[in-house]
């Protein structure tokens, strides 16, 4: 089956801002990202764009389109050079065929992502978009190996404040008002589009305290999720040595 699959399939390279899966429009293949990072949302008549899914994990694409027939809804964008393996839907259902139980599979892999997705908007509904924040950097770190009990902890990705905002579902001035928040609690450090995190314990909390942080001056946030002053030694530490890290502003 697998040499059959292999055979069938196309590998081919793409540059940044390619689209690689049209939202709304007939699919034929499942695109797997082998290389690079991609981007997965939607995008408003007004140009304003949510986003889904961004890493640079190995991931299929439009495998919902195969079991019901209807064009996806999102977009899949190259977030810089990426490698993708495409295998057309007519090969995937000829072993289908031949293996009808492989449908059960695909099935779960479906539902599971569904659920994913409505976790999602359950966050974007019910959370603050501080504790929303602090839920998306965990989740880099978790990808990235990071998430330990301590910081400082580069979350590995490139993350703009534009992008931020792509993220959590807000206009960029909401994105600059949360990092804003952040960097003052003393949680987290941005720089040139780079996020270190210096108290990983205090974001956890953050992260899972549903609290109604929206709202809150940032001094106050500060005293409640205070940063243990050897977190701030380590990470000037870090941005001081080889490699430079990400830099600290002079005060």
């Amino acid at each position: 089956m697998l040499l059959r699959l292999a055979e069938a399939a196309s590998l081919s390279s793409h540059r940044s801002g390619t689209p690689l899966l049209f939202g709304g429009q007939r699919c034929d293949a499942i695109t797997i990202s082998v290389e690079g990072s991609v981007i997965a949302g939607v995008s408003s008549p007004g140009g304003r764009r949510l986003i889904f899914k961004f890493d640079d994990a190995a991931y299929a694409y439009g495998l919902s389109p195969l079991v019901d027939g209807l064009p996806p809804p999102h977009d899949v964008v190259a977030d810089g050079p990426v490698t993708v393996i495409r295998i057309p839907y007519v090969a995937i259902r000829a072993e289908l065929t031949r293996l009808p139980a492989l449908w059960e599979s695909i099935a779960v892999e479906v539902n599971r992502r569904g659920h994913g997705l409505n976790r999602q908007v359950q966050q974007f509904v019910f959370d603050a978009p501080l504790v929303r924040a602090a839920a998306l950097l965990l989740g880099m770190l978790a990808k990235s190996g990071k998430d330990g009990d301590h910081g400082p902890a580069d979350i590995g990705l490139r993350l703009s404040q534009e992008r931020l905002a792509e993220l959590l579902g807000t206009s960029r001035q909401w994105a600059t008002a949360l990092v804003r928040e952040l960097s003052n609690a003393g949680i987290v450090e941005w720089r040139y589009g780079g996020a270190t995190v210096l108290d990983i314990q205090a974001l956890r909390s953050l992260a899972s305290s549903g609290i109604e942080a929206l709202g809150q001056r940032s001094e106050h946030v500060s005293a409640r999720w205070r940063v243990d002053p050897t977190a701030k030694q380590a990470a000037g530490a870090m941005s001081a040595g080889p490699g430079g890290g990400v830099k600290r502003r002079a005060k």
